[in-house]
């Protein structure tokens, strides 16, 4: 067998549907043949049934739209700002040195242990989970944009250098083309854990009263820990998957029709 050989992408889709179809089945056979209890593995009754409950008595698809739109809030905050500070970081050495001992240890910072902090300064309300969110992409965000910009060989800049070119016009013609494509697929990776951190954000929420008009998903999360099923957390989180994904084909559809030169391979 040959390491990392590139296969076809109708070869790909193949393969994970067959994956997807034997996990269904084995799902299938457990609930409804061999009977497993379903407070371990519910069935696709109980989830139906679950799926109608959430729909119609918990908003289940209004709280995720609304923790959707925190996470893009966040999210849109943390990049313009971790952006043009990392690509700063990555192009001029003395804004490193001045930034790097104050930016650089934030990495190791358990974003579940300043919740504290933030509740003191903001209370319980949006801007708390907004500025969660925010810092959560942010300190993950930045160093992966300044290692997109040391990755960019220095002999293009020599170059553009050689033939007279300012530090601006090296950034916006060399740094920028040759960095945004694996920028984005960083800003791509990070949407995907904001949801880590709004369900944190969530959860402290202590009544569905809520500034956006309902409380989010991980508030509703919490109170299905306390007074629901287990189906009722399976379909929760299926959802969370399902936009999820949707928002990953976004931003791959979005990535290639930006930069169609980027190899993603």
């Amino acid at each position: 067998m040959i390491l990392r050989r590139k296969i076809t992408a109708k070869k790909r889709y193949t393969i994970g549907l067959i994956s997807c179809g034997l996990l269904a089945m084995a799902w299938l056979l457990a609930t409804e043949v061999l009977g497993v209890n379903p407070m371990i593995l519910p069935g696709p009754g109980a989830l139906a049934a679950s799926a109608k409950k959430l729909h119609y008595e918990n908003y289940l698809i209004a709280n995720a739209l609304t923790s959707l739109l925190r996470i893009t809030l966040g999210f849109i905050a943390a990049a313009v700002v971790a952006i043009p500070v990392g690509i700063a970081m990555g192009a001029f050495s003395s804004v490193r040195a001045a930034l790097n001992p104050i930016l650089s240890p934030l990495r190791y910072l358990p974003i579940a242990a300043i919740i504290p902090v933030f509740i003191f300064w903001f209370e319980l309300g949006e801007t708390m989970k907004i500025s969660l969110l925010f810092l959560g992409t942010f300190v993950y965000l930045l160093p992966l944009v300044v290692e997109t910009v040391d990755q960019v060989d220095d002999v293009y800049l020599k170059i553009a250098q050689t033939l007279g070119a300012g530090p601006v016009k090296q950034i916006t013609t060399i740094l920028l083309p040759a960095c945004l494509p694996a920028i984005f697929d960083a800003l791509r990776v990070m949407f995907g854990i904001g949801w880590t951190y709004v369900m944190l954000a969530e959860f402290m929420q202590t009544t569905d009263q809520d500034g956006l008009g309902y409380p989010g998903v991980g508030y509703l999360m919490n109170q299905l820990r306390r007074f629901g099923t287990l189906s009722d957390v399976l379909v929760a989180v299926a959802l969370i998957l399902f936009i999820g994904v949707l928002v990953d084909m976004l931003m791959r559809w979005l990535g290639a029709t930006l930069f169609p030169w980027y190899d993603r391979s």
